[in-house]
């Protein structure tokens, strides 16, 4: 049993830690975005979706969920590399699960401080980026945590 859990904390160090790397980029590219679009550069062609008043609380919150799920899915890495499946399927699983997770905070965040009143707008706009981010990562560094995580095992074996 502790073996196991060595392991799945292998596997959830590796995540957190190459994730957070990317995530840090990434939510650096967003409010670069964000402030782009909130001094209405981007307005004109009618693109408005972050700018809304409370929309850097809501990327705050998200940036705070991320480590947690990038914790919980690369525990689930391990797990599921400990059971020999797929490393292509495992990225799939990895990726959208982070995902799902960080763009739910953030519709749930949007809802809470009152930046979408259409829920069924939400709704999309959430399934959209997860789709989107979801099968982006899942090729490139959700595969790589995945990988790497499959590598570090195999040489504590």
């Amino acid at each position: 049993m502790n073996r196991i859990r060595k392991i799945e904390n292998l596997g959830a160090r590796v995540a957190l830690f190459k994730g957070m790397f990317f995530g840090i980029f990434f939510v650096f590219l967003v409010f670069l975005f964000t402030i782009l679009f909130t001094l209405g550069l981007f307005r004109i062609i009618g693109i408005a979706l972050l700018s809304y008043n409370n929309i850097f609380y809501s990327f705050l919150l998200m940036f705070f969920s991320y480590p947690f799920a990038l914790w919980f899915f690369g525990k689930n890495n391990a797990k599921r590399l400990i059971k020999e499946v797929d490393d292509f399927k495992t990225s799939i699983v990895f990726s959208f699960g982070v995902n799902s997770v960080i763009w739910l905070v953030f519709g749930f965040s949007q809802l809470a401080f009152g930046g979408f009143s259409n829920l069924i707008q939400l709704i999309l706009i959430v399934l959209a980026l997860v789709l989107v981010f979801g099968s982006l990562t899942s090729c490139t560094i959700g595969f790589y945590i995945v990988s790497l995580t499959k590598e570090r095992i195999e040489s504590i074996e």
